[in-house]
């Protein structure tokens, strides 16, 4: 997936930060921020409905940077110059406004992913709910690794990374505009300047590493520095008069236009960037005493009503989306829309009414800030540890480093010893072979690591980690799956053989999964719900290198090798692909990966040989 694919689905505005209270510092209400936050947090919506019908909505993001800077620095500001300023009750309001229902969020998402979520994607969100809650989502975005493709309806919480930015923006910028405001004699030109260098970064970063400078707090503080300078600018010369106001607001609204029909997710942030967020600070700085056309317009009691919602709004529409997307992709297309909208707009004003508002008036009693930072405290570390056991728990991958110590270790106290090699193949099993472990009583030890070779004479090897981790002793089986039409591309039989040889010396029994067939690149649910129906066939050169592979293996059969074939599991009569498990979900994880349903399928053939190799009972 491409880095503007992955800005498709990742791009989103966190209008969490930007729903201070909208008063000046005169304690006066901007009901026309409301508005402004209605109109950038429909344009994500409208984005990510369809992008191209509004191909620049995802710049909703940079305007709700620019008004949470703008509000949160106006606040602070009036607190250090009257000499109220608390770095703790900062805190407080921020614990109190966002994390009720951001964590709420969290929490029904995991629920919902228990019930619809392949077991692999189930622990992708359980990795993201962990860097979530913890306000790291956006490193663990650049650094995401995964050798299964990914799919975006399979990563509801993808984004918080833009609350994440805003929440460690916040974490030292109150202390940073403190020390500007009270030492400097200059702190509009401080921010100017902090600005100006972070848009410098932006700029270069993205003609360099575009991933970074999207998801980085350096390259996206420009655009929060920018709502700070203008209060700042505000504070010191006052607000405009009315006839620049309005042309300000004008000027605004038309380069925030702008840039929802010319930007594009290519090439972003960049200087691009520099549009919508000149749009947004003109905005707010045309916002004020007149009360001309535009501003009635946008202190329009409707646009106020969902400005005021937009941060549950932005909450719930994108994992509302994806369970959609994921558990009903075959349905029509008019139904998916309604089902989105409807399920939002009820999701949003149950939070905004019951959790939202009320927990941000709770919360913010001074008397209660003790209980709001411990109870931000035990919130995320239960949705945390919920996270990282789910993604321990439905995944197993073992890390290279940890092969020689045994990798993953399941049921130790187990009769009998099962170990699995091999690459994401290998992994793939990890989930129905820890099942089996516990249904059958033995030990296993998970080696496989994606992308990893481990078989003996493979360039690159991890045979001598896995060696060294089982010494003199043999397992009962060992289980080797890989990409064979990969593995094998390059090397005949006469290698594999003496792999299995030096295997065997090293186990009583030797268990090897040829390689299922792999999907077309239109067998997807992205695909389906564009309009792919099946029949669908694996491409020609494809079968061919799969058929010679699994060729080589099934030769090796013999004495202590068991063979298990398991493609006729997923192909029809017709050679068509079998996408669909029988409940309903997709087989295939991606193209070249079974899912969990899809292992399923396995399972008895499997379950069968280790019942074999251990001398237990078959399964009546």
């Amino acid at each position: 997936m491409s880095f503007a694919e992955l800005q498709r689905w990742h791009s989103s505005a966190a209008p969490g930060e930007a729903t201070e209270s909208a008063v000046t510092y005169r304690g006066a209400y901007w009901p026309e921020i409301d508005g402004l936050r209605m109109i950038a947090v429909l344009a994500v919506i409208a984005f990510h409905l369809d992008s191209p019908l509004l191909g620049g909505g995802f710049v909703g993001v940079d305007i709700f940077f620019v008004i949470s800077g703008f509000l949160i620095t106006t606040l602070l500001a009036n607190e250090i110059d009257g000499g109220s300023f608390s770095i703790l009750r900062f805190y407080q309001r921020r614990i109190a406004r966002i994390a009720p229902a951001a964590f709420l969020v969290v929490a029904v998402t995991l629920l919902a992913g228990a019930l619809w979520y392949s077991v692999q994607d189930f622990a992708s969100l359980g990795a993201n709910a962990l860097a979530a809650v913890f306000a790291v989502i956006n490193f663990k975005l650049i650094l995401q690794g995964n050798y299964f493709e990914i799919s975006p309806d399979a990563q509801p919480l993808v984004h918080y990374w833009s609350l994440a930015v805003e929440e460690q923006f916040y974490l030292l910028f109150p202390i940073f505009l403190y020390g500007v405001m009270t030492l400097t004699r200059r702190p509009l030109a401080m921010l100017v300047g902090c600005c100006l260098i972070s848009f410098m970064a932006c700029v270069l970063l993205t003609l360099t590493v575009p991933v970074a400078a999207f998801y980085l707090l350096p390259t996206r503080a420009w655009e929060l520095l920018a709502g700070s300078a203008l209060a700042i600018a505000r504070k010191r010369y006052g607000e405009l008069g009315a006839e620049r106001s309005s042309l300000c607001l004008l000027a605004g609204i038309v380069f925030i236009g702008l840039s929802f029909v010319l930007v594009r997710e290519e090439g972003f942030p960049g200087w691009i960037a520099a549009l919508p967020v000149a749009g947004a600070t003109l905005a707010l700085a045309g916002i004020g005493t007149s009360r001309g056309v535009l501003q009635r317009w946008l202190a329009h009691p409707a646009m106020v009503f969902v400005g005021k919602r937009s941060y549950s709004l932005y909450l719930w529409h994108w994992p509302v989306f994806s369970f959609i997307d994921y558990h009903v992709y075959s349905s029509d297309a008019s139904f998916r829309l309604a089902l989105k909208i409807g399920v939002t707009i009820l999701a949003t004003l149950l939070t905004y009414r019951f959790i939202e508002r009320p927990m941000r008036l709770w919360l913010n009693v001074p008397r209660r800030r003790g209980l709001a930072f411990g109870a931000l405290a035990v919130a995320a570390i239960v949705l945390g540890v919920a996270g990282y056991a789910i993604r321990t728990n439905y995944y197993f991958n073992a890390q290279p480093s940890s092969i020689a110590s045994g990798g993953i270790t399941i049921n130790p106290q187990g009769r009998g010893w099962i170990v699995l090699i091999g690459d994401s193949q290998g992994s793939m099993y990890g989930y129905e072979l820890a099942s089996i472990a516990h249904a059958l009583d033995f030990r296993l030890n998970i080696l496989s690591v994606e992308a990893g070779s481990e078989l003996p004479g493979e360039p690159h090897t991890l045979w001598p980690s896995i060696s060294q981790f089982l010494g003199e002793r043999k397992p009962d089986v060992l289980i080797v799956a890989q990409a064979w039409s990969a593995k094998l591309g390059g090397s005949g039989e006469d290698d594999m053989r003496k792999a299995m040889a030096v295997l065997a010396d090293r186990a009583d029994k030797i268990i090897v999964l040829t390689q299922p067939p792999q999907a077309p690149a239109n067998a997807t649910r992205q695909a389906i719900r564009a309009g792919a129906r099946p029949p669908f066939f694996e491409e020609g050169a494809a079968t061919e290198q799969r058929l010679r592979a699994n060729a080589i293996i099934g030769n090796i059969a013999g004495g202590r090798v068991e063979v298990i074939e398991v493609a006729d599991l997923f192909l029809g009569a017709d050679n068509a692909i079998r996408l669909i498990a029988p409940d309903g979900t997709l087989a295939f994880q991606d193209s070249g990966h079974l899912s969990e349903p899809g292992t399923a399928l396995v399972r008895p053939r499997l379950e069968q040989a280790l019942r074999n190799a251990l001398g237990l009972p078959q399964r009546r």
